[in-house]
């Protein structure tokens, strides 16, 4: 089968080597590649991805929300996470799914249920993890404005960031922003010293592997948890959805881990 991700850009993708490790270790002979999708190209996108056979793909930057008006089918979850990742073809049919969320809920699985759990940021990854989270948890928002979370189809109670001292009593802290991403300045997005003993602190992002914002927690002697897991989780449900079987998320962690290192050592 012929799988790939699209998105603009794409070369920095760890998508093709994250799922051929998987391939690998199940020794399959399915195909991924990266499709870099010019925007001005995109509305061929359909006529793009039957030329070249593809069986199913996920969708990075910046066209997660476009896909809701290219499929044929969005599944609930999508729906209401407002965009799709993972776009299944079948008979001709396309399905859109969001494997963000659970991706996510799915690495910090061990922590969570019954949780005061605070959300920096209000972007698509924020909404879709607040959506998997927000039935099981107390959820809260804060972000520069409240306005986008006020569209969002379901309630969670939202604050600007000036309400920072809502993190008080949460069990679980969660960055969703690119604050402290490669090539993004970092701050003093979240004070780390208001935080209980028993807090965990999440990033999303997963390089570096140690945000500023993770360091600050982890010399606290606080649980930290970056964006690793989230990814191998969320391409090893896409997988999962594209071909019933279940992935090697073991492979694939390790193989986006040996890949980070060699780049470190570079």
């Amino acid at each position: 089968m012929k799988f790939a991700v699209i998105g603009h850009p794409i070369k920095h993708s760890l998508s093709p080597l994250m799922h051929h490790a998987n391939f690998k270790a199940l020794q399959t002979d399915d195909e991924f590649a990266a499709l870099h999708i010019d925007p001005k190209h995109f509305h061929h996108l359909r006529d793009i991805i039957q030329d070249k056979a593809i069986d199913g793909f996920n969708i990075t930057i910046p066209y997660k929300v476009d896909m809701l008006q290219i499929v044929d089918v969005v599944d609930t979850e999508a729906q209401m996470i407002g965009a799709i990742n993972t776009v299944h073809i079948k008979d001709g049919v396309w399905y859109g799914y969001n494997t963000d969320g659970a991706g996510f809920k799915a690495s910090i699985e061990n922590y969570i249920g019954g949780k005061n759990i605070v959300v920096f940021g209000a972007g698509g990854a924020s909404r879709a993890i607040c959506y998997t989270l927000f039935k099981d948890n107390k959820v809260t928002v804060l972000n520069r404005n409240t306005n986008r979370v006020a569209d969002w189809p379901f309630q969670i109670e939202a604050y600007t960031y000036d309400m920072s001292d809502t993190i008080k009593q949460a069990d679980i802290v969660i960055n969703t922003t690119p604050v402290g991403m490669d090539g993004f300045m970092s701050d003093d997005l979240i004070d780390i010293s208001q935080l209980k003993p028993s807090a965990v602190v999440c990033d999303i992002i997963y390089t570096p592997d140690r945000t500023p914002i993770l360091q600050s927690a982890e010399q606290r002697g606080l649980s930290i948890i970056n964006g690793l897991d989230m990814f191998v989780n969320q391409g090893a449900l896409s997988y999962e959805i594209w071909t019933g079987k279940k992935a090697d998320k073991t492979a694939m962690k390790q193989a986006v881990i040996n890949y980070l290192q060699r780049s470190t050592l570079c």
